[in-house]
């Protein structure tokens, strides 16, 4: 069954509408991930895990986002970034444009941490404006049902499964190992951070000065060097299986709204 929406004629989406499949949309980004990583990780592995889990509970997946609220690290050369309206807007007119084509359950899957605050008010904007039709819309971080089995797995200390830190430097590892350059981290300075992205940290978030390479920064936020192919396999599956965990709880909401 095919699953990109891009890749299906109309008639065939008309069928998933029909059917009342799970339209996924997977926002990720394009900035700098360290010397040792390519631009579009973000984007990439949102969509490579929007498309495994479509396939596990049968989903169709919309063309990835591949911009982004990447402020943080627009100091680096390859960072493309969009302010938080126009990002919001963006996502808004997508979701909007999924509901009134007749899919009823829209989840917002996202590769990219900053994305986060901005996919949940967006998520909040589209049931409140489309309240004439009867929808769910849900928001996540592709990582985060599955972070404490995640958690679980890492080898790095907590602080180093950040920006281009162990859980990103893995999950390519595992699924684009061509791109990933590891040799280029020898000498780079790479320093645990305070929040991380599957260990338990306190809820507030704290923002500061953004980095620039004249700082001696890499723009990474973790520890790369722990990193393993076999790591990243592992991540991902745990990911991976509580996020079908998550959407097969929500199933029973769907199935009630089509036989209503």
């Amino acid at each position: 069954m095919e699953v990109r929406l891009g890749h299906m004629t109309h008639e065939e989406v008309a069928a998933a509408i029909a059917a009342g499949r799970l339209a996924i949309v997977p926002t990720g980004a394009t900035e700098s991930h360290g010397p040792h990583m390519p631009c579009d990780t973000d984007t990439h592995q949102a969509d490579y895990m929007a498309v495994a889990l479509a396939r596990r509970v049968g989903g169709v997946v919309a063309p990835a986002v591949p911009y982004a609220v990447s402020k943080t690290f627009e100091h680096f050369p390859g960072t493309v970034s969009l302010s938080i309206p126009t990002y919001q807007e963006l996502v808004y007119e997508i979701g909007a444009a999924l509901v009134r084509q007749g899919f009823a359950n829209i989840l917002l899957l996202n590769g990219n941490r900053p994305n986060g605050t901005s996919n949940d008010a967006v998520a909040r904007r589209l049931i409140d404006d489309l309240d004439d039709h009867d929808i769910t819309v849900t928001a996540v971080s592709y990582w985060e049902p599955g972070a404490a089995a995640v958690h679980r797995l890492r080898n790095s200390e907590v602080g180093g499964m950040g920006h281009g830190g162990e859980f990103e430097t893995s999950f390519q590892l595992a699924t684009r190992p061509e791109l990933v350059k590891m040799e280029r981290l020898e000498g780079v300075h790479t320093p645990l951070v305070g929040w991380d992205l599957v260990a338990p940290v306190e809820p507030a978030r704290t923002y500061r000065r953004r980095p620039t390479p004249e700082s001696n920064h890499a723009s990474i936020f973790g520890d790369p060097s722990k990193a393993s192919a076999r790591s990243g396999e592992a991540f991902v599956a745990a990911a991976l299986d509580a996020l079908v965990e998550m959407i097969e709880n929500l199933q029973p909401s769907y199935e009630e709204r089509r036989t209503q």
